[in-house]
């Protein structure tokens, strides 16, 4: 039993690590940087603080990231395609179809995803509805939440200013799956 216990423990500790970065962090060849500034909303209500972001749930595991109020999203993801898969926010949760809202990481390189509004109007589940779900094609049928995604130079310049210029910043714009 006393086993049992530490191994919860440590399970829990391993899924506290976050994939926040600061000046120290050193970024693997496999790695890039990803920035975006992200602002959910629902019914008009800014619900953006202690939201997360899970993505590719159902492909690779659990990346995810927790937002800060101001929505600056500074992270580092494996080289690769990714797409948003789950939105958590303390008022309910909402899944997202594989694929529907992704973006493509090059390496040695800052990628910016944009200025994403994500408008959650009626959508949230306020059960977690967990970032494993059933892919059905019901899904194609049901209402998705809204995006906005803009690109502006502030966020890269900020981080430019906080972390160097050590690798160059190219625009790898969240795109929308039209088809859904």
């Amino acid at each position: 039993m006393k086993n049992l216990a530490i191994l919860l423990v440590a399970v829990v500790l391993a899924s506290c690590s976050s994939n926040k970065i600061n000046k120290d962090t050193e970024i693997m060849s496999s790695e890039a940087v990803v920035l975006a500034s992200i602002r959910i909303m629902n019914n008009g209500k800014d619900i953006t603080k202690n939201s997360k972001l899970f993505f590719d749930e159902n492909k690779n595991g659990a990346l995810t990231y927790r937002l800060p109020e101001n929505g600056e999203m500074i992270t580092k993801l494996p080289i690769g395609n990714h797409y948003l898969k789950t939105i958590y926010t303390p008022y309910g949760s909402v899944n997202l179809p594989d694929g529907y809202a992704s973006f493509r990481v090059d390496g040695n390189k800052i990628n910016y995803i944009g200025n994403i509004e994500i408008k959650t109007d009626e959508l949230l589940s306020k059960k977690f509805q967990g970032a494993i779900y059933d892919v059905s094609p019901r899904w194609k049928e049901e209402k998705k939440p809204k995006f906005t995604v803009t690109a502006s130079d502030e966020l890269k310049a900020k981080y430019q200013s906080e972390f160097g210029t050590r690798f160059e910043t190219q625009n790898s714009l969240l795109l929308l799956e039209e088809s859904y």
